[in-house]
């Protein structure tokens, strides 16, 4: 409990030093208040309510879907899923895709594995994902004609009419005088 302070920093720190002596006598008692003060009810049930909707958007990957989860987990700490229902949770939350190459990955159905290696496979699987990605951003791309700038169309458009401005004149030069 005395180790607890050094954790501490800024306003909660502040906090702490705010009780007297030993006014704090268990340590449930610390954790009791501290959560009380920092994560009230509201926000409490504002993050368990978020943790179990949790769903892949349809342009994330695999990683960043996993790092949102992660995220919304820490920012409930008192949420009170164990470790299996947020497994359970986030795996329901995939696109079918995603849970079709983790159920290639462990040859049959990753909810079959126990939560440790489920969670071994996932971040293995996250690890390569995020490889991938980076590799991806190195790629240079061929422009697309959606893709072409202003400036591109303009050039374009410049060709085109030099290009039949030349065939005019071409045609022009062989009539007779």
């Amino acid at each position: 409990m005395s180790l607890f302070s050094f954790s501490l920093s800024g306003e909660a720190k502040r906090w702490l030093h705010y009780f007297k002596g030993n006014s704090l006598k268990s340590w449930d008692e610390v954790v009791e208040k501290f959560l009380k003060k920092y994560f009230p009810e509201s926000k409490t049930a504002e993050g368990k309510a978020a943790i179990p909707s949790f769903h892949q958007f349809p342009d994330e990957s695999l990683s960043e879907a996993l790092e949102r989860f992660r995220g919304l987990l820490l920012k409930t700490p008192t949420h009170g899923f164990s470790k299996p229902i947020q497994l359970n949770i986030f795996i329901d939350g995939l696109r079918p895709q995603s849970k079709q190459l983790l159920d290639a990955l462990v040859r049959g159905k990753i909810k079959m594995k126990t939560p440790d290696e489920a969670i071994d496979f996932i971040e293995s699987m996250t690890a390569s994902d995020i490889a991938i990605l980076r590799d991806q951003a190195h790629i240079p791309t061929k422009k697309s004609l959606l893709e072409l700038t202003s400036q591109d169309a303009l050039l374009k458009q410049n060709k085109l009419l030099s290009k039949q401005l030349e065939t005019l004149t071409e045609t022009l030069s062989k009539l007779p005088t």
